[in-house]
């Protein structure tokens, strides 16, 4: 027998750590950014056939706001209601149901004949997606090394800007050839072959079976995959917790500082951020864009948020969580101030466009990370999900905000120069962190 096999209480924590990634772990990152994906065509889906469903129903575009909403209300419910259900019974069964909820949601997206139908059945896929998304945070966390965690995270949370693209690429010629109601029927098959995926090659979560379930014959499967040699009876997790799985657990003393200040600033950022998926090709058309050059417009926000969400978490993984985040909100809050200076043609709004993509896309996909970093195994779906949940009042609000009248009649430049105010806030709440955390 080995000496590792002979040691007593291996942490898994520095067992994953010092051991090189394996095909397990990638198929983790793997499946759960397909499902990651899947949440961002899943963003994009409704939108994009508002024009068509227009003209069939003889409705105006602003009779599309709760719809267009219900889905963010069912984010929130899955999120912070549901989601925190993979610390009890673990990360795997939770997934698979929430993807079949998922795919269920949108075929019957796909059916609906009123705007009543719509708003439900969108509701019922949100909360599918709220309560995956977490939990793909959560078990994803657990299967890779502390060093590359926030950057490996944040390029899963990429796939929420690589599923919006393709459904923007690829939902036109859908609609013209086979109708607004394939993009759902689409929508929904591909969840639910993700849960058979799911089904056949999702490991539960090695986290979860050590603290939880030390006697399950699962645990010496996947550690014979991470770490050959080693027992599974001897194996602890020294962040492990033993907090009882409730918002409750997330209130304590302990915790309750760094709940507080991550659900601030999740509120903030996802509130400029969804009122930029929501109103930006709106706003850049009244300032005189075409329409093409609009769309363009929220391409280059995500891509913005995709090159800097990598950078952000390479530095949360270094340590430098402070300074990178808050470098990233301030330069965004100037960006905004900018749009009311410079002129709306030419170069310079197309380069604000990518910084404030780099601000609001992209230190979310950060967060997402940062938030599992927060919690220990007991308590991380917990944790991420209601942070994801309160976050999805702001991500509610945004959208919703772009309807008061005092807003809607004010230039562009002075729309966009006002979403300054919930970054700089967004900066103060990051300026707080190293109070309550290490990083």
């Amino acid at each position: 027998m080995s000496e590792m096999a002979q040691t007593r209480n291996v942490d898994i924590g520095h067992m994953i750590d010092e051991n090189p990634l394996t095909s397990l772990q990638l198929r983790v990152m793997i499946l759960c950014g397909i499902i990651i994906t899947l949440d961002g065509y899943d963003i994009q889906s409704l939108a994009l056939t508002v024009p068509t469903l227009m003209g069939e129903w003889s409705l105006q575009r602003g009779d599309f706001l709760w719809a267009l909403t219900a889905s963010l209300f069912g984010y929130g419910f899955g999120a912070a209601f549901i989601a925190g259900l993979g610390d009890r019974y673990g990360r795997r069964p939770i997934l698979i149901v929430a993807a079949i909820v998922m795919g269920v949601g949108s075929i019957g997206t796909g059916y609906v004949h009123d705007m009543t139908q719509l708003i439900v059945w969108r509701f019922i896929t949100g909360v599918g997606f709220g309560t995956s998304v977490p939990n793909c945070t959560a078990i994803t966390s657990e299967y890779v090394p502390a060093a590359r965690r926030a950057l490996l995270l944040t390029l899963m949370y990429a796939g929420v800007a690589f599923g919006a693209l393709v459904a923007g690429l690829v939902a036109p010629s859908i609609v013209r050839v086979y109708g607004w109601r394939a993009i759902f029927f689409i929508g929904g098959a591909l969840p639910l072959a993700a849960a058979v995926l799911l089904y056949a090659g999702l490991p539960e979560s090695v986290r979860f079976l050590v603290a939880k379930r030390a006697g399950d014959p699962r645990l010496a499967k996947i550690l014979a995959q991470l770490a050959p040699g080693v027992d599974a009876g001897s194996v602890r997790d020294a962040r492990a917790g033993t907090e009882r799985q409730s918002i409750a657990s997330l209130l304590t003393p302990l915790y309750r500082p760094r709940t507080i200040l991550l659900w601030i600033i999740f509120a903030f950022n996802l509130f400029a951020l969804y009122y930029l998926i929501s109103w930006l090709p709106a706003l850049l058309k009244g300032a005189g864009w075409t329409v093409s050059d609009s769309q363009r417009g929220g391409v280059l926000l995500q891509a913005g948020g995709i090159v800097t969400g990598m950078i952000v978490a390479w530095c949360i993984d270094k340590r430098l969580t402070v300074p990178a985040m808050v470098t990233a909100y301030l330069a965004t809050a100037l960006s905004f101030g900018l749009f009311i200076v410079l002129p709306s043609t030419g170069a310079a709004w197309w380069l604000l466009l990518f910084v404030i993509g780099a601000g609001t896309s992209g230190t979310q996909f950060a967060l997402n990370a940062l938030a599992a970093e927060f919690y220990p195994t007991a308590i991380r779906s917990t944790g991420v999900g209601w942070a994801v949940g309160v976050g999805r009042i702001g991500a509610i609000l945004g959208p919703l905000s772009g309807g008061i009248p005092a807003l809607a009649h004010l230039s562009t430049a002075n729309t966009l120069g006002l979403l300054m105010v919930p970054i700089v806030l967004c900066a103060a709440g990051t300026m707080i962190l190293p109070r309550i955390w290490r990083g």
